[in-house]
């Protein structure tokens, strides 16, 4: 690249860049070179990606062309900055000479035209990176300067790869003023709000021109105020794009090495000079763009536009069937011509606009025309014959006239019609505008605004339902949904909400889903396999093109836990049911078997046939870890893998309980607000909540993350306090039915119940509430009555025949159960529905032995005598005393034989004790053997019955209509279950060392071994080892007894603070031992040193520490002298004499002691106080919490200990081994009835689950009401309350202010609804007042016009007739300013002059009212060059060659133009005459359309068509002609065109050689007949009606076609023919039915509002005006 020298210092070496690269910069490869593996991927792409543009041609501006008004030119190296030289000539670029470089060719001033095409190039970009703008904070935004051309594709990438930016669900444009603009501040502050709010909620960009001015410093000042400020992790996006040669101090963006800046420092200066603009700081990303030229505004729009578009074409992050592509709404915010052309091309694209009334200018213009025009519905036929209404906007003449006034009164009268007409059509669709309109009352407060923004772009779509409603959920707006299309008046079927429930659980839009189950989705048939398959493996998120979304479901928890299942059970793509089943039985504990894996159909599920419809091709699962499945089914592994699957094993049924499916997944995923939704939802409230309390718990526990645990924890912890709330709601409604929730089988929770859920995920406060002790103490006391007191029941433990006058049982007739219930009523109602009960035969005989077993107040009122002493013997609380006694028995005898009878004979008493001992051994292997004797009830019960319970619970179902759940389970245990059948050794082992008194009893077991084997070693030595392991084991089993006390209130808990104390002393013992350790090395080497190493040396070194912790300090040792001890090795070795310590030792060990001590004694033993003082507070804060979860314990302990202590326990054990030895445990086990397990009829289950709900969403529904009316929520309220009153004041003083400033009360021209409260007593009175002033009003016209009717001479009160001749006159003045404002239209070539070209992103150069035609120079003239594709293919109705391509000597003769062209058997002559052909081009006669080539027309020059105007009297009911102001309303056939949304006449192209009536006829038939013609049955009378009106066709116009299709070089000229029925009768009766190229067809009333096609309007007229009717 060449440099720039700097004129001021020649010598000066050093290269300088320029803001315009120069020749030689194009073409250099090395231009800016730098070591690219130094830059970053951001700095690279965007070196090899984008480019800039730059002149390559000096050609020199005339002087006379506006040069006083060009801004000073910043040239690094050449004078100061912002002075400019005299004589430096300026390019036609807008750049001074300098910039180019003096190698650039030169053109000759003003005499040769610069273009931006032909006079530069694209080169590499050199202003990219981070710009910080100084004394705007440190924030850095990104900015890329590129070139007007760039590749929408290479912009994607730029912004979604390079910056990072996350796809927008809503872009927001906004358009208006550029120039700074005041708004109200009220207005401005709600603008702001709004559009922030609304960009936060959706994750929307926006989009504004990006400099600091106007419009766009008004969004950078909301991003700035409440954007940057919000607490919301989402951040506000606001995508600048502006013109990079209207950016001042742009030369700070710039790199002379193209590495760009990191940052960029940019400053705003004080003055901003004439065509240029500071960029705003408050944007966050600015794209710059680039055509080579300077001071030249818009060179952004058509960019832009395209940017726009393409980010339109992109899909939100919703859902693969949920994904919609990103709407887009423009924001009118007052603003100029620009900003009507801007809304007016926002129309034409189907871009809902929201136009801020009372910014200004064109949005109040808008707003205006748009307020008071009228949206009428006309009936039209579509292509089936059906009706359909469409809506017309009509402008009433008087509206018409004040748009002209006011864009006369805003724009001036340059451009006067065609903005008028721009406002008009804008309008055209009155479904894509809204207006916000801010008033009193808080109607315009910020929720408003953000809602009409989002209103807006679901009235775009309003016959889209499924559209809008991806569009709520993608911006997340509930709030929408509710109001807009969830309504009244319309009705959704449920089927077609499946997808977007999908999505919102994948998205976790809570209360979308709680929407749409409100809506009628039910989940019984939404949920299926495949569905709950996506949700664990979020299909639908997955992206195609990239796994970003893959990637973020592999970094969650659950992810990864699944993940590891997957491997281990050998599933290589996708996660099955099977592994969820198996992570949830690893949370929540092996007890719980979830039914994923029960369940033939979902362990046998082909997972990627349903996911990806390819069979699997295997279908077994050769990783499960073995004796799961079987655990669960019963049945060996090979069985399972060689079952085949039936033909229908692939149609997914649906799920018995899908909210439970549903909260489990989103317990998992911890999604917490919608596992609330979810679990309100369901059934089994309590159970649910337990479960999701102890999943959460578990997977706190296996997270690393800090946070993460946590926030689990928190959420476990609220749904314990659900459950428990749920208990205790349930408890004081009815204590019954409460415990038969806790002991209720749940067969939707792995046949657990809630209180064993509960222990097992440790949750000891739910364990603590009243009605699980109360549970716990009927268990307890087993059939004993809770009166009989502690003295009682140990007094009949050591005299049993007290037993019978003393022990009170449950059901004595002196008890009656009343002091329980406190109510005989309620007994005896529970006793009729208990006996009612049993008499049902559905009831198995197990299940009523249960009903029996629990409900004890129903048992008779008399016992027998063996009965009395059966139930007190195996009462719990009895079997715990009968071992206690049992235990202090044989701690008294292990302490007496250890005392008096320990030598080498072996005595009675001691086989006695090895006897107990073994009885003890014995009853630990049976624990071990039969670990959770309950839970293994649970599942052999649960087995036992499943046949039969299949068919008498539920004996409707069948095994082709079964559900997945709690019908039928289609797996056949075996005849014979052992109790490892349900859990393997190693499971009962790991639940056995849990237990912390199980590790003990097996060590005072094994000691006692030990101690007895050396026991019986006839050695002396051997003896008295014996005697000191037995004195151990002695100790051990009085540790044992501890376990006794848990029972109390009071020691329990302190065991529980010993326990955690134990752990706190074993950490401090590590850190004690290092001082310890290092004390006693040091100390022991300096009084000893070069000791022999030994046993006793350690013993020795360790032992000098460890006792001065506790004051032994062995100063004796320390200062022992000769001849106490000695210094000699052969005398100290062989133990005469100790060995004397060192010299130096008697001083430094003292010291070092006394540091030691301090540290130790002082420090460290003080620490360890704290850590036992806060542990025991800890403790002590949740002692009854302890104490229950200890009680329980105990309590499920004696529970199902055999009757007998040891050492009688041994009968107990031998009774159970012969049962197993028949092979008869399974049964003996079933029918043995438990108090903590019960399983009810399906009705009574029903009924019982149906209550618990009932309380639950009693529950729920009382804590929103609460949560409603917390401090918090009233604060909330008083503060909208307070800042309505705020804004209502504002404006009344606003409306004072303006009032008494002008002396009378300001009159808006714009309706403003105004509310002013008033007493209710002065409201009725001025409602009564209106009222009769209209009755007045009603009479006196009444009057009025009698009298006029009786008395011709009678005249009207001269103020009334002054008024109405006024108003007359008025009207008149407005109708005849309407039809000539057609007429204008017409002759300025309005709609050829359009900015959008039709089907098109292409813009034509602007062309000006004034600069139409050719006669007028243009020298800026530089059109557009735009052939559509489907003319280039060269149809049969378009020419062949294509003359703009050419050169322009090559088009000389290529076709002949202004004759009739023989070749192509075409016209090419025009109705108005010879056409000017220049350079081998035809020339429009009507001037300058702003693009060249033939843009969508087939021929060059003229291209011929015809439209016929069929019209009609309008007539009504009767067949009277229909009159309006003196004249007859006329009616034409129109049809509907689907490419603009207008009302057009039928008409069309002549095809080659064919002749305009041929033309006429056809196009007529084809779109305004459609399929009638085909009709056998009305073909003739069609084709008869067409003759007779065809034969009066009369001309009303030839010539040239205002039509947006027209360019410079290919126009549209057409004859109009009208076919007018007069009498009606042809066309009163004739049908229409739209063509298969338009949308409907209709008769349309003659009006001088319609908004018609082209210059339709204008034919329209001209028939109207021939036959002198209504228009």
């Amino acid at each position: 690249m060449d440099t720039i020298e700097n004129m001021e210092s020649p010598s000066h070496g050093k290269s300088l860049i320029s803001l315009h690269y120069n020749e030689e910069a194009v073409d250099a490869e090395n231009v800016g070179a730098a070591p690219v593996e130094t830059m970053t991927y951001q700095q690279r792409w965007i070196r090899d990606n984008i480019k800039m543009r730059v002149c390559t041609k000096f050609v020199e501006k005339p002087t006379n062309v506006n040069s006083d008004l060009l801004p000073p030119v910043r040239v690094p190296g050449k004078g100061l900055p912002g002075i400019q030289s005299e004589a430096e000539p300026i390019c036609r670029c807008g750049y001074p000479r300098s910039t180019h470089g003096q190698s650039l060719s030169s053109g000759t001033s003003g005499m040769e035209d610069w273009k931006v095409d032909t006079h530069t190039k694209a080169t590499r970009t050199n202003a990219f990176g981070t710009v910080e703008f100084l004394g705007f904070g440190e924030n850095e935004r990104n900015y890329v300067r590129v070139d007007v051309d760039t590749k929408m594709k290479d912009m994607m990438e730029l912004m979604m790869d390079v910056w990072g930016l996350e796809k927008p669900n809503l872009l927001i444009s906004v358009t208006g003023g550029a120039k700074n603009f005041t708004m109200k501040q009220k207005l401005k502050e709600e603008f702001r709000r709004g559009l922030m709010k609304v960009a936060r909620s959706t994750g929307a960009w926006i989009i504004t021109g990006g400099t600091n001015a106007g419009v766009m410093k008004h969004v950078g000042e909301a991003v700035r105020d409440y954007g940057l400020v919000s607490a919301s992790t989402n951040p506000i996006i606001v995508i600048g794009v502006a013109t990079w040669g209207c950016i001042q101090n742009k030369e700070d963006l710039t790199d002379s090495e193209c590495r760009g800046k990191w940052p960029a420092s940019y400053r705003l200066g004080k003055k901003q000079r004439p065509k240029e603009s500071f960029l705003d700081p408050n944007h966050t990303h600015f794209v710059l763009v680039d055509n080579g030229t300077q001071h030249q505004f818009g060179v952004e729009i058509p960019f832009r536009a395209w940017m726009e578009n393409s980010i339109a074409n992109m899909k939100t992050n919703t859902g693969k069937n949920a994904s919609v592509y990103v709407p887009v709404v423009l924001l009118v915010l007052e603003g100029g011509p620009g900003t009507l052309e801007t809304a007016h091309q926002a129309v034409a694209n189907n871009t809902p606009i929201v136009i801020v009334q009372g910014s200004g200018r064109a949005a109040d213009i808008l707003a205006y025309a748009y307020q008071n025009s009228i949206g009428e519905e006309i009936g039209a036929t579509d292509q089936e014959g059906k009706t359909k209404k469409i809506t017309q906007t009509i402008f009433d003449a008087s509206v018409e006239a004040e748009i002209r006034n006011q864009v006369e009164e805003n724009f001036g009268k340059k451009n006067l019609v065609r903005h008028c007409e721009m406002v008009k059509e804008t309008l055209k669709n009155r479904d894509l505008v809204t207006v916000f309109e801010f008033s009193i009352g808080g109607r315009g407060s910020s929720k408003d605004i953000d809602r009409a923004i989002l209103q807006a772009l679901l009235r775009a779509n309003k016959d889209q339902i499924f559209d809008q409603l991806k569009l709520a959920l993608a911006w997340n707006r509930i709030d929408i949904a509710k109001s807009e299309i969830f309504t009244d008046d319309r009705f959704i079927q449920p089927s077609m909400l499946f997808e977007i429930m999908q999505s919102a659980l994948i998205l976790n839009r809570v209360t979308f889903v709680e929407l749409l189950m409100d809506n009628g989705v039910n989940l019984k048939d939404f949920l299926t396999k495949k569905r709950l398959l996506k949700l664990y493996n979020h299909r639908d998120l997955y992206d195609s093109s990239s796994n970003m979304m893959q990637e973020i479901n592999k970094n969650t928890q659950l992810y990864q836990l699944l993940d590891k299942i997957r491997r281990k059970n050998g599933n290589e793509k996708y996660i099955s049911l099977v592994d969820v089943g198996c992570l949830i039985q690893d949370l929540i504990g092996d007890f719980y078997t979830p039914w994923y894996l029960l369940d033939p159909k979902v362990r046998d599920l082909d997972v990627e046939y349903l996911l990806d419809g390819v069979s699997a091709k295997c279908m077994g699962m050769p990783g499960i870890k073995k004796g799961i499945l079987s655990m669960a089914t019963g049945q060996k592994q090979e069985t399972v893998e060689n079952e085949l699957l039936t033909s229908d094993e692939y149609q997914v049924p649906d799920f018995d309980n899908p909210f439970q499916e549903l909260f489990l997944w989103a317990v998992l995923l911890n999604r917490q607000e919608m596992a609330k939704i979810l679990w309100k939802g369901g059934k089994d409230a309590t159970a649910a909540a337990l479960v999701a309390s102890g999943m959460l718990n578990s997977l706190s526990r296996q997270t690393d993350d800090t946070e993460l645990a946590k926030k689990l924890k928190e959420n476990s912890q609220e749904f314990s306090n659900l459950a428990i709330a749920v208990l205790n709601e349930c408890y004081d409604v009815e204590e019954k039915k409460a415990q038969n929730l806790l002991i209720r089988e749940l067969e939707h929770w792995g046949a657990a119940t809630c209180v064993l859920l509960a222990v097992e995920s440790n949750n000891k406060k739910f364990i603590s509430q009243t009605a699980c002790q109360t549970l716990l103490n009927n268990v307890w006391m087993g059939h004993l009555s809770l009166d009989n007191q502690l003295l009682q029941l140990l007094l009949c433990v050591f005299i049993p025949p007290l037993i019978f006058p003393v022990i009170k049982f449950k059901g004595d007739s002196d008890q009656d159960g009343i002091e329980n219930l406190q109510e005989k009523g309620v007994l005896r109602d529970k006793k009729r529905k208990l006996e009612k009960q049993k008499t049902l035969s559905s009831i198995p005989v197990k299940e009523e032995k249960e009903d029996l077993q629990v409900d004890y107040e129903s048992k008779p009122s008399n016992l027998s005598f063996w009965k009395k002493l059966y139930y007190f013997y195996t009462a719990p609380v009895i079997i715990f005393a009968h071992n206690v006694l049992s235990y202090v028995i044989f701690l008294g005898l292990y302490s007496y034989i250890l005392l008096v009878k320990f030598n080498k004979d072996v005595s009675n008493e001691e086989i006695i004790l090895i006897i107990w001992v073994f009885s003890i051994f014995a009853e630990e292997v049976r624990q071990l053997l039969s670990q959770y004797s309950i839970y293994e009830r649970i599942t052999i019960y649960r087995t036992s019955t499943n046949q039969n319970a299949s068919h008498i619970i539920n004996p409707s179902a069948s095994n082709n209509t079964q559900s997945f759940r709690g019908k039928n389970h289609s797996f056949h245990p075996p005849q014979k279950m052992q109790s490892s059948s349900t859990k393997n050794f190693n499971t009962k082992l790991h639940s056995y060392i849990t237990d912390p008194w199980n590790i003990v009893d097996v060590a005072t077991i094994f000691i006692f071994v030990m101690g007895i084997v050396l026991r019986f070693l006839r050695f002396d030595s051997t003896l008295e080892a014996a005697r000191c392991v037995m004195a151990l084991n002695l100790v051990i089993f009085f540790f044992r007894i501890l376990h006794i006390f848990s029972v109390h209130k009071q020691l329990g808990p302190k065991l529980v603070m010993i326990g955690r104390m134990l752990k706190d002393l074993l950490y401090f013992i590590i850190i004690l031992m290092v001082f310890v350790v290092s004390y006693s090395i040091a100390a022991y080497s300096v009084m000893y040193p070069n000791s022999e190493l030994s046993i006793v040396l350690v013993y020795n070194v360790m032992r000098l520490g460890y006792w001065n912790l506790y004051g032994e300090l062995f100063l004796e040792d320390i200062e022992r002298e000769e001849p106490d001890c000695s210094f000699d090795d052969s005398v100290y070795s062989n133990g005469s004499l100790p060995r004397c310590p060192s010299a130096v030792s008697r001083y430094a060990v003292p010291i070092l002691m006394g540091f030691y001590v301090l540290f130790c004694n002082i420090l460290l033993l003080n620490l360890l106080i704290a850590m036992f003082s806060n542990t025991y507070q800890i403790v002590q804060e949740n002692t009854d919490q302890y104490w229950c979860f200890q009680r329980y314990r105990l309590i499920y302990e004696y529970y199902t200990r055999p009757t007998l202590a040891p050492p009688l326990i041994l009968i107990s054990h031998m009774a159970l081994f012969i049962r197993w030895i028949f092979g008869k445990c399974s049964f003996c086990l079933s029918s043995q009835p438990s108090d903590l397990i019960k399983r009810f009829s399906s009705d009574k289950a029903r009924e019982l689950v149906q209550w618990e709900n009932m309380i639950a969403d009693a529950f729920m529904n009382r804590l929103e009401l609460e949560e409603k009316k917390n401090i918090e929520n009233r604060v909330i309220n008083t503060q909208e309350s307070i800042h309505e009153l705020f804004f209502k004041l504002d404006e009344l003083q606003d409306l004072q202010a303006t009032s008494g400033s002008s002396g009378q009360v300001p009159i808006s021209k714009a309706p403003v609804n105004q509310v002013v409260r008033m007493p209710p007593q002065m409201d009725k009175r001025l409602l009564a007042l209106e009222e009769q002033m209209q009755q007045s009003t009603v009479a006196l016209n009444w009057i009025m016009k009698i009298l006029q009717e009786q008395e011709k001479n009678t005249r009207v009160a001269p103020m009334l007739e002054d008024k109405r001749e006024n108003e007359k006159q008025k009207k008149e003045k407005d109708k005849a300013l309407v039809k000539n404002t057609v007429e204008e239209r017409k002759r300025l070539n309005y709609k050829a002059r359009l900015p959008c070209y039709p089907q098109s992103l292409i813009n034509r150069f602007p062309v000006p009212d004034h600069k139409v035609s050719w006669e007028i120079p243009f020298p800026e003239y530089d059109p557009v060059i735009y052939e559509a594709p489907e003319v280039k293919e060269h149809p049969y109705w378009a020419d062949t060659i294509d003359l703009i391509f050419m050169k322009p000597e090559e088009r000389i003769g290529k076709i002949k133009f202004n004759e009739y062209d023989d070749l192509n058997k075409v016209n090419r002559k025009s109705y108005v005459g010879t056409y000017q052909v220049q350079d081998g081009l035809p020339l429009n006669p009507t001037g300058r359309t702003g693009l060249i080539g033939r843009g969508l027309l087939g021929r060059y020059g003229p291209n011929h068509c015809g439209d016929p105007i069929v019209t009609r009297w309008k007539r009504d009911d009767i067949g009277n002609v229909v009159m309006k102001e003196g004249k007859k309303v006329l009616e034409f056939v129109a049809i509907f065109r689907k490419d603009n949304k207008l009302w057009s006449i039928p008409g069309g192209m002549c095809e080659p050689g064919q002749k305009v009536s041929q033309c006429l006829k056809a196009e007529f038939t084809e779109e305004a007949l459609g399929s009638l013609v085909k009709d056998s049955n009305m073909e003739e009378k069609i084709k008869s009606d067409l003759n007779i009106m065809m034969e009066e066709g009369e001309e009303i116009y030839k010539g040239i076609c205002d039509d947006p299709r027209n360019t410079d070089n290919s126009w549209l000229e057409t004859v109009v023919f009208n076919y007018h029925d007069d009498t009606g009768k042809v066309l009163h009766p004739f049908l229409l039915r739209a063509g298969e190229t338009v949308e409907a067809a209709s008769w349309l009333e003659v009006s001088s509002s319609l908004m018609l096609h082209s210059s339709h309007l204008y034919y329209v007229q001209l028939v109207a005006e021939k036959l002198n009717a209504f228009f």
